[in-house]
């Protein structure tokens, strides 16, 4: 391998999204979820919404959700014939290896950022590798739960920045939908499933990652968790992903992730004046607005995809920053800044900074 002097290439972005369409309406339909939902509601114990009365309880729900998340629908697997996590990752994977015209065979490491795979041993790496036609490829599995796709950009960066890789493909995905405990309408309503990926590679033509991605931590296990992975053979009550933590979390989410951007723009040599675009981790469609009111910012530089697809854990990011690469968000400058923030649970947060230029 070549003596690594700069940061990584980025020269291909994919995603998958399962097909099947979940609206607030279909969600609600789960017996689970209606029985839930009233009884929360006659606690009192949710947020409520306006003019109830005229409303039916699909109504209620499907307002209540989005005026708490932002969430109109969000994308399933299904739950008897997958994909599994690896698959929606190599699907991804196999989307920006196309875009960055490589075939997997010259991949030299695959990092897989997930907390839902399928398997252990294998690891999903190596399935994914598997998957994409070259099992030869090495890799690792990490789970910084939705700061993971950084964790795994930032980890692709540095094995070519060493001179110890040429071409790396990062790679996100989970199956939140497989572990949601939908006896808790506030979790429910916000997890989804997809996939999202990066090669990143020495060419910097593309586009590069600027400086090093900034990541940090402070434990914390309240607000979200997620015990064993006894799921994969038989229920357990410790295993139902959950989340608490209300008003703070939200907060916290939208301080820290400011503060992880901070970090790396500075690392980046870049200043708010040179970014075109943010993506942040879509966790909530309040905090990615708070986010843009913090760093009043104006209208389209901070992209919000959360309406359409959920909390996809670690994949917003990858999944965002792939349809706005793609033109889906309006054309782009050249060359186009992109700041990728994240925070998840634990805490764990990162971010980076980008530069993308179109392809020829």
């Amino acid at each position: 391998m070549a003596t690594g002097t700069e940061r990584a290439g980025v020269a291909g972005t994919g995603r998958y999204l399962p097909p099947d369409i979940v609206d607030n309406y279909e969600l609600f339909s789960r017996p689970s979820i209606q029985a839930a939902f009233d009884h929360e509601r006659a606690r009192g114990s949710l947020r409520d919404v306006d003019d109830v009365e005229s409303l039916s309880p699909a109504d209620v729900f499907d307002r209540w959700a989005r005026q708490l998340t932002g969430i109109q629908r969000r994308r399933f697997v299904n739950p008897d014939s997958g994909p599994t996590s690896e698959e929606m990752c190599a699907e991804a994977g196999r989307l920006a290896l196309e875009q960055a015209g490589m075939p997997a065979s010259e991949l030299d490491l695959i990092i897989v950022a997930s907390l839902t795979a399928a398997d252990i041993v294998p690891n999903a790496a190596c399935t994914v590798a598997s998957l994409l036609g070259a099992p030869q490829v090495g890799g690792f599995v990490l789970n910084t739960a939705c700061a993971g796709f950084i964790s795994a950009l930032a980890a692709g960066d540095a094995f070519i920045h060493s001179g110890a890789a040429e071409n790396v493909l990062v790679v996100s995905g989970d199956a939140l939908s497989k572990i949601t405990n939908y006896s808790d309408p506030t979790t429910a309503v916000l997890f989804a499933d997809g996939a999202g990926a990066m090669v990143l590679t020495r060419d910097r033509s593309r586009g590069a990652v600027l400086g090093p991605a900034y990541l940090s931590a402070d434990y914390a296990p309240e607000h979200l968790h997620l015990g064993s992975k006894r799921w994969l053979s038989d229920e357990d009550p410790e295993a139902i992903l959950r989340m608490g933590g209300g008003p703070h979390v939200l907060k916290q989410a939208i301080q820290t992730m400011v503060s992880m951007a901070r970090y790396a723009m500075e690392g980046s040599g870049v200043s708010w004046d040179d970014v075109d675009y943010v993506i942040p981790h879509q966790a909530n469609l309040r905090i990615t607005t708070g986010l843009e009111r913090q760093l009043k910012l104006n209208k389209g530089r901070v992209i919000h995809t959360i309406q359409n697809y959920g909390n996809v854990s670690a994949s917003t990011v990858p999944i965002a920053l792939d349809e706005l690469l793609r033109g889906e968000h309006g054309p782009l400058p050249d060359p186009a800044r992109i700041v990728l923030t994240a925070v998840g649970g634990g805490y764990a947060s990162g971010a980076v900074v980008i530069e993308s230029r179109p392809a020829g």
